[in-house]
């Protein structure tokens, strides 16, 4: 597995996690803190996976 997309579910696990935290055992100030900071991780993780450049094809004859 490509070390970014390994970073990308990482980050999808950690802020499912910051949004279960957030929306269940904190209070609406902190929670939304809790949920923005997950937000913003993901979207992170998948900008630096689209910022990648392409993989080169080895063209075999």
């Amino acid at each position: 597995m490509d070390s970014k997309i390994r970073t990308l579910i990482i980050a999808i696990i950690a802020s499912v996690a910051l949004w279960l935290l957030g929306g269940f055992v904190f209070g609406k100030s902190i929670g939304m803190i809790f949920v923005i900071v997950g937000i913003t991780l993901v979207g992170l993780a998948a900008g630096n996976i689209m910022n990648s450049p392409e993989p080169t094809q080895k063209k075999t004859s």
